[in-house]
């Protein structure tokens, strides 16, 4: 038969079980948030480079083509 105490203590076991798996929730609002910020940013930065890398490409390839024109010129 059960007592008075046991009952006590099973109510209270399935209580914190209870409490307990309600904390597994993650909420992932914050998280999504965060590394959503992060990409663009990231993405942000490797547009710039881009930019600059494709930037310097065309600056050195007139230069080039300028030499070359030079030099045909000259001959």
């Amino acid at each position: 038969m059960l007592n008075l105490k046991t009952v006590f203590v099973l109510a209270f076991l399935s209580t914190a079980t209870t409490v307990s798996a309600d904390e597994l929730v993650i909420d992932t609002t914050d998280l999504h948030a965060t590394i959503s910020a992060e990409l663009a940013e990231g993405m942000e930065l490797m547009h710039q480079n881009l930019n600059e890398d494709l930037n310097a490409m065309l600056v050195a390839e007139e230069k080039t083509a300028e030499t070359t024109a030079n030099v045909n010129h000259a001959e």
